[in-house]
């Protein structure tokens, strides 16, 4: 008996040791959420605009005090004719100090250029994300898809299977001929293989959708969430999407972040067309510097131990070479370029709003249109059943019915599914 109960115990904790784990429910928004932790684009966006805000630190830094510290040591000599020459050591000590006082817009301008460069960039690395998320919601529902295409195709073998059953039963009892029999097997081991297909193809894209995000979450246990689909019945569950087309502009306009990142490179250019100017003009500056000596008692005489200087120091170049002249135009035609630039955006952005929005209304449109031919096939096939029992329909009214029948359920999938992305495209459009 003590050995039955220490058998059973060990069966039952090598079960347990090889009971799978419970696979997790993966969400749409917990995707975009991992996307956004993990992708290794949007780091590199994030790292563009991080190095944006050094660089204006960097210019910021024009507008400070500058002091330079510099000391060396060394021997030095001196050779006069008719005397002895003199040879020593020497220590020298030397503090700068400079500050920029005006320099009419050269620094200013370039700092405010810098300034909103990185507010480009930081828009830029916003409207990447969105991107980002644009692409997790499409892959998303494209995994969605080929899990209810596979539940299709499940239904179609499981409508092969009862015709093969039935054509069996009708060729034995001598109603039916052998080649029903026949082509029943044949178009059983085709939606076989369709279904081995999708499965395969459901593989892909869970590969493609775990890239978008740039992690496989779960270390790839997990189920994506999906509501249950009520084929053909699936029109009454889509979303209401009644915004019209002037207010889904205005609100692009205001909230896409591929607009505002335009919009911040034209004033920076703007910004840097105003600090070429300032290479017309001088730049003043206050400097002062102080120098301590420690040489030997042969140089004492020749040279001070300590002096220092301040003043005001005032650069101006008269001529460059036309080189002032091709900065400032060069920048005016970048300043010109980014202003065109706005433009073709806000062009690109009113297309595909307006894409965006009538792809919603030709996508929910079609799901309605394949729900009512999902319908109609479904009657359809039950009526060519019937006929076909009656022997008023041959085997090939049947199949073509039942095909039929399976084709539209597969279409209103992906009429489904493309209506939910076409809303994902829409969101992105108006930047939402």
């Amino acid at each position: 008996m003590k050995q039955l109960i220490r058998g059973i115990g060990i069966g039952l904790l090598t079960a347990t040791l090889f009971v799978p784990a419970m696979s997790k429910t993966l969400t749409i928004d917990k995707a975009i959420e991992l996307a956004l932790e993990n992708s290794p684009d949007i780091d590199i966006s994030r790292f563009d605009f991080k190095g944006a805000i050094e660089r204006a630190k960097f210019q910021e830094g024009y507008t400070l005090p500058r002091l330079d510290l510099g000391a060396a040591a060394g021997r030095q000599g001196m050779d006069f004719k008719g005397s002895d020459n003199l040879n020593g050591t020497v220590l020298l000590g030397n503090l700068s100090a400079s500050q920029l006082l005006y320099d009419f817009g050269k620094t200013s301008g370039r700092i405010s250029a810098a300034d909103e460069e990185a507010n480009a960039l930081e828009a830029s690395m916003n409207q990447f994300i969105s991107n980002k998320i644009l692409f997790v919601k499409a892959r998303y529902y494209d995994v969605l898809k080929i899990k209810s295409i596979i539940q299709v195709n499940k239904k179609d073998i499981k409508l092969q299977e009862g015709q093969l059953r039935r054509a069996t039963r009708y060729y034995e009892s001598g109603i039916k001929t052998i080649i029903d029999v026949s082509d029943a097997k044949v178009r059983l081991i085709q939606a076989e293989l369709e279904l081995n297909n999708s499965e395969y193809e459901l593989k892909l894209r869970r590969a493609i959708l775990e890239q978008t995000m740039g992690v496989v979450p779960y270390n790839g246990n997990y189920t994506l969430y999906q509501r249950k689909l009520d084929l053909p019945n699936v029109s009454r569950h889509l979303p209401k999407v009644n915004t019209s087309f002037t207010q889904l502009e205005g609100f692009a306009y205001e909230h896409r972040y591929e607009l505002k990142s335009s919009k911040y490179l034209v004033e920076s250019s703007k910004f840097i067309v105003e600090s070429e100017k300032g290479g017309y003009l001088p730049t003043l500056s206050l400097r002062g510097d102080y120098t301590a000596q420690n040489v030997d008692k042969d140089f004492s005489f020749s040279t001070p131990k300590r002096q220092w200087q301040a003043g005001v120091d005032m650069t101006w170049n008269l001529f460059s070479g036309n080189q002032t002249d091709a900065s400032v135009q060069e920048a005016k035609i970048s300043s010109m370029r980014a202003a065109s630039r706005m433009d073709d955006v806000r062009l690109q952005i009113k297309r595909q709003v307006i894409e965006s929005s009538l792809g919603v209304r030709r996508t929910k449109d079609a799901v309605s249109l394949s729900e009512s031919i999902a319908k109609a096939s479904k009657k359809k096939f039950h009526q060519a059943t019937k006929r076909y029992e009656n022997d008023l329909a041959d085997y090939i009214e049947l199949q073509e019915a039942q095909q039929g029948y399976i084709r539209s359920l597969g279409e209103l999938v992906n009429a489904y599914y493309d209506h939910y992305i076409s809303i994902a495209q829409l969101d992105f459009s108006v930047g939402r």
